[in-house]
């Protein structure tokens, strides 16, 4: 096991790397470019930008990084979570309103229901209420999260192009050598 661990030590001291040789450059004038490119023509993405929008009106930012299709996604929670939350409050005044005339000893909506039940479900109905009202400003906080990554992501490639590969590889210059060549493709 020992020779085995020197004569691996000794190979890879002995590999010599490339990469580190210094190259002979030419100096020449550039050459000024008078083909634009798309993303050449694009105004710089700002997520500052993106993130106000979005927080100002729900689906802004969204339609600023231009991610159209998540606008009715957006507006959609926000109205299911905001209708619940209206329903449920509504609910809550209606057992409320009952309880409080059971109180003064006059007849309520609930005549059939004992004092018990409409205090349940009166708490019920709270309980809802509340949760509804989180879960609206959760789907408007998840909006201005969202307008702000995709702010910060505007410019990451996402093509079927990106690769790693590995395979060994032999350089005959300067005497043999033998390593191990990575190459990552954006």
């Amino acid at each position: 096991m020992v020779k085995f661990f020197f004569i691996l030590l000794f190979s890879l001291a002995s590999l010599t790397i490339f990469a580190q040789q210094k190259e002979k450059v030419k100096k020449e004038r550039p050459i000024s470019d008078t083909l634009k490119t798309p993303a050449d023509s694009l105004k710089k993405h700002s997520p500052k930008k993106a993130t106000l929008y979005s927080a100002v009106i729900p689906g802004l930012g969204q339609v600023y990084n231009r991610k159209y299709w998540k606008v009715p996604i957006i507006y959609a929670g926000i109205a299911t979570a905001g209708y619940f939350a209206v329903n449920e409050n509504n609910d809550f005044v209606r057992y409320k309103n009952a309880y409080l005339l059971r109180q003064k000893g006059e007849a309520d909506e609930f005549s059939t229901q004992s004092e018990q039940w409409i205090l349940s479900n009166m708490e019920i109905s709270r309980r809802n209420r509340d949760l509804m009202i989180i879960a609206t400003t959760a789907v408007y906080v998840l909006n201005v999260v969202d307008a702000a990554v995709d702010a910060h992501l505007f410019y990451f490639d996402v093509s079927d192009d990106l690769s790693m590969q590995w395979q060994p590889v032999f350089y005959t210059t300067k005497g043999f050598s033998a390593g191990i060549s990575f190459s990552l493709r954006f």
